[in-house]
């Protein structure tokens, strides 16, 4: 067994499955590093969220605070997404030895966390002032937004059909999985008024309370799908959806799929407050649905504007990346402190560092040991910086030193069984000697604990070859080294 993340996250008819999912989201990121994933939930968990089950996690029915605390002494993190939870219960757990994380969107209770992660676009550490520690770290906004693995691989060729503006045929309505307000019902009878060419599909889970009467409800061209499979390639082969303002609305951004958001939840304002504001939705506010005929000539005049939905299909897209579970897996690696008292940690690479990067590969000390010592030109470094970010098998990180970018480490997953990464390190040749490598190589080791690394290096490079051994890493033959899994 791996490495362990405790999750501690509820779903039901009434709240909705929205807390599990995005655990689940962030979970499959952690299995994609070699981690194990447990999850304590309620009862209707199971039901309100079907795929809490297909998972292959470890699932208990657990809600006593004591008891998930215990559960927490063999986890070396935890994550916590519960309006219900606080600062008690993260205490304790942190009392058995784990890190914990914290998702929230809310901003009204106290926080014991380690890391805490609110992905409402908008969103300012202010709004948490006096309710975390002063040494929790912050995530805040939209680039933090926490969507499976799925969604990212399927983003390109979905965003460059949905920027085109083409002819609306076939629209998607997804108000919540369990959608307590029923909201759906009311889009669906409103959208009986436009014309028989445009297909409907309707998303609901099966435990919606009221899934019965939607599919009373179907008209012509309109179909109900029950926690489905194909859940992406709905979206993507869709031309317009309609949508409550949850975190469906960054699966949705990542396609590039124009959107009308209608709020059905008071925590929900800053995402439609963010996707208006940047034009990358239509927001109409819930009480729409009380006047069926206006609402619907609104979704025929939006349908219409082929010109305005490719724009807002580019904005949208733009506003979510689809890597914010890497950003947090960077997180929660930790904070390595360096001989001289330097606190040095990891973060995800952005688009933002490619002139850093590029001029990290220039430096000599870095194309001296280099497999390819070819300089690199700024075009096809440029191509190679937006392959690697959108490359599910790869993280690239930047090692910060006292919040100076000051190296890049990069981990190409090359195997499944047992995990294992390809490590390569390139340390600023100004900051070097300095124990910035080896930091980076344990901070790496905090992302995938119980994987496997291997690393190739020149015989000749003599200063790489000690790093890689004193950080644990064993030669096998003339250029590789490799690290097992503890």
């Amino acid at each position: 067994m791996g490495e362990v993340c405790l999750f501690r996250a509820d779903a039901s008819p009434a709240i909705g499955a929205g807390h599990v999912m995005r655990c689940l989201a962030f979970a499959e990121t952690l299995q994609w590093a070699g981690w194990t994933c447990r999850f304590a939930t309620n009862e209707l968990a199971s039901a309100a969220a079907p795929a809490l089950m297909s998972g292959g996690h470890d699932v208990r029915v657990m809600t006593n605070q004591a008891d998930v605390a215990t559960l927490a002494r063999d986890a070396r993190v935890a994550v916590i997404d519960h309006y219900g939870l606080d600062a008690a219960l993260e205490r304790a757990i942190a009392a058995e030895g784990a890190r914990v994380v914290v998702f929230d969107d809310l901003a009204d209770r106290l926080h014991a966390s380690d890391i805490l992660l609110d992905s409402s676009p908008q969103r300012v550490a202010d709004d948490y002032r006096g309710k975390v520690p002063a040494d929790c770290r912050l995530l805040l906004g939209a680039r933090y937004a926490i969507v499976r693995r799925m969604w990212r691989q399927n983003a390109a060729a979905a965003r460059q059909r949905h920027a085109k503006g083409e002819a609306v045929r076939r629209i998607v309505v997804s108000m919540g999985a369990t959608d307590p307000s029923n909201a759906t019902l009311r889009v669906i009878r409103a959208l009986s008024g436009l014309p028989k060419s445009i297909e409907v599909d309707a998303l609901l889970g099966s435990a919606a309370p009221h899934r019965e009467a939607v599919t009373a409800a179907l008209g012509a061209g309109m179909r109900l799908h029950v926690d489905p499979e194909n859940l992406v390639s709905l979206f993507a082969d869709a031309d317009l959806a309609i949508g409550a303002a949850g975190s469906t609305s960054f699966e949705r951004a990542i396609l590039g799929l124009p959107s009308i958001l209608i709020p059905v939840a008071d925590n929900q304002r800053f995402i439609v407050q963010a996707f208006g504001a940047a034009k990358a939705a239509e927001v109409l506010s819930a009480d729409a649905l009380d006047r069926p005929a206006e609402f619907v000539a609104q979704v025929r005049q939006f349908a219409d504007d082929g010109d305005k939905r490719a724009e807002m299909s580019q904005a949208a897209a733009r506003m979510i990346d689809g890597r914010g579970t890497l950003r947090l897996l960077a997180a929660v690696a930790g904070t390595y402190i360096g001989a001289n008292g330097a606190t040095i940690e990891l973060r995800a690479a952005e688009p933002e560092d490619e002139d850093w990067l590029f001029e990290l590969q220039l430096q000599p000390a870095t194309r001296r040991y280099a497999l390819d010592r070819n300089l690199p030109k700024p075009e096809g470094h440029k191509r190679w910086l937006a392959s690697t970010l959108a490359d599910p098998e790869r993280l690239l990180g930047i090692v910060v030193v006292t919040g100076e970018p000051a190296g890049m480490i990069r981990l190409d997953r090359i195997s499944s069984k047992p995990v294992t990464f390809q490590v390569s390190i390139a340390i600023d040749e100004r900051k070097q000697r300095l124990g910035i490598g080896r930091a980076a190589l344990e901070l790496a080791r905090g992302i995938a604990p119980a994987a496997e690394f291997v690393a190739t290096v020149l015989p000749e490079n003599r200063a790489s070859r000690a790093l890689f051994s004193a950080a644990g890493y064993r030669a096998e033959g003339d250029n590789r080294f490799r690290r097992r899994a503890a």
